[in-house]
């Protein structure tokens, strides 16, 4: 009995002695890594504090703020906690605030959820390449200075690694996606502020691996296999398919396989939105029209969106400039 109690012992304190040196190596390198990025001007924070021995590390970290390179894109909150067990450490679960902001170009957005938290599985290698990630968010709202926001139910996004370091398998789905402000005045008298359910499943190709030193570096996605686009929004349906390539400039090369039922209120939605110019509505509209009747459906569509020399077309309409992503 009492060499198990000897034992018991001399576990007790070799595994308490491997979370104060795990905990001081873990704080250490994670305040290395902030004040190298809040050196180059791309990350701020308040204070830092580790707690929970001997069984986790609980890390908070208050008023974060990531800056991206480009600053294109941009994050702050008041605070973010990442928990881990102290014998899986490459396994973690952040918990963010219910408001968050982003910036996304000059426009900075609000984000407000319930219950938002995320989990995510890093390779066991310096690096920390993500092997898979999932977050869930319960009643997002995403608002606007400018007079315009997003909202669901419920916003479920998920990635892991693919076949090679430089692919990613994405899933996202808003579920109950309703537009509030200018927006729903542009979608035009076919369709109702609220959807059904917005939903994406995609292969992303990267530039660069993703892990631990994408905050510094950046990354730009340059390739796109979508297996699934899907959209029900009152009695528009839309289903896409297809694969798209990227330059160093961000301009789409490929094509996307849509169907398309009501396409009219579809057509009044992306003139509306800006994402197909007005001027060419009549044009268009013909040329739909007749597509549609040569298929024995007056109001579905099945066309390919495709990208090339830097413009789009609809089937044989072109659409214009192509966007850049």
């Amino acid at each position: 009995m009492r060499a198990l109690l000897w034992l018991v012992a001399v576990g007790a304190l070799l595994f308490g002695g491997y979370w104060f040196v795990g905990s001081r190596t873990l704080r250490s390198g994670v305040e290395t890594t902030l004040d190298a990025l809040e050196f180059e001007g791309l990350a701020r924070h308040g204070e830092l504090s580790l707690t929970g021995f001997p069984a986790r590390f609980d890390l908070t970290v208050t008023e974060p703020e990531w800056i991206g390179r480009d600053s294109v894109f941009g994050w702050r909150a008041p605070w973010i906690r990442i928990h881990a067990l102290s014998y899986r450490p490459h396994h973690v679960i952040a918990v963010l605030p219910e408001e968050q902001t982003l910036r996304i170009g000059r426009e900075e957005l609000t984000l407000a959820t319930r219950d938002l938290s995320a989990s995510a599985v890093f390779g066991l290698s310096p690096a920390l390449p993500l092997e898979r990630a999932q977050t869930v968010g319960v009643a997002p709202v995403l608002t606007s200075p400018r007079g315009w926001g997003l909202s669901g139910t419920e916003l479920r996004l998920a990635i892991r690694r693919g076949e090679g370091d430089l692919e990613h398998e994405v899933g996202a789905e808003l579920i109950a996606p309703e537009l509030t402000g200018a927006p729903v005045r542009l979608l035009g008298a076919g369709l109702p502020a609220n959807g059904e359910r917005l939903r994406l499943d995609a292969v992303f190709g990267l530039d660069e691996p993703l892990d631990r030193h994408i905050l510094s570096r950046g990354i730009r996605i340059r390739s796109a296999d979508i297996r699934a686009l899907d959209l029900d929004w009152g009695t528009l349906e839309l289903r896409g398919t297809g694969q798209i390539e990227l330059d160093a400039r961000g301009t789409p090369e490929g094509r996307i396989a849509l169907s398309v039922r009501d396409w009219r209120a579809a057509l009044d939605a992306a003139i509306g939105l800006g994402l197909v110019r007005d001027e060419i509505r009549p044009t268009l509209t013909r040329a739909l029209e007749i597509l549609a009747l040569t298929s024995g459906q007056p109001d579905d569509l099945s066309l390919p969106l495709t990208f090339h020399n830097g413009f789009m077309s609809l089937g044989p309409v072109p659409l214009g400039p192509a966007p850049h992503f």
